[in-house]
């Protein structure tokens, strides 16, 4: 069963499937972890608590991109975090759930793709760039009302 996470950029928002959400901000950890601590701005280990808080709480609550407790640079940094680990996710295809549990781990624990056996790269790099758009406010009208957008599942985004 699919459970969906609410994403959310001022006014606008879309949902996302919980399992490609979690494994494309853990990547974006990884980025983070990566950058070289003078290209990170103030605050770095509070917005990567928030984004593993996120990724544990998955679909309890909405994943705010503007989150009132980021300043401008840390936003702008959680956006190229995500960019950046949807490129990646896009090169690496599938990701098995042996992948996720070696990868991924969050307070020790292998992160855990719900039943799933594998996640593709490619569907959590589309929704990486939904994000972009989301922010940009691109994303394409949807096509019935009182409809949202569901991205981070095969088949391309739908709606619900």
């Amino acid at each position: 069963m699919s459970k969906t996470v609410a994403v959310e950029f001022g006014e606008r928002w879309f949902w996302a499937y919980d399992v490609s959400l979690g494994i494309l901000l853990l990547e974006a950890i990884h980025v983070a972890g990566e950058t070289p601590p003078g290209q990170r701005p103030p605050g770095t280990d509070a917005v990567l608590d928030d984004l593993r808080t996120h990724v544990q709480v998955g679909s309890s609550f909405a994943f705010p991109l503007d989150a009132d407790e980021w300043d401008d640079g840390q936003r702008d940094f959680v956006r190229s975090i995500i960019a950046e680990a949807g490129r990646r996710l896009r090169g690496y295809g599938i990701v098995t759930s042996a992948q996720a549990a070696h990868r991924y781990v969050i307070d020790g624990e292998p992160y855990f793709l719900r039943g799933r056996e594998q996640v593709n790269g490619e569907v959590v790099a589309d929704l990486a760039e939904a994000i972009e758009c989301l922010i940009q406010d691109q994303l394409p009208p949807v096509p019935v009302t009182d409809r949202h957008w569901f991205f981070g599942v095969e088949g391309g985004p739908r709606t619900l």
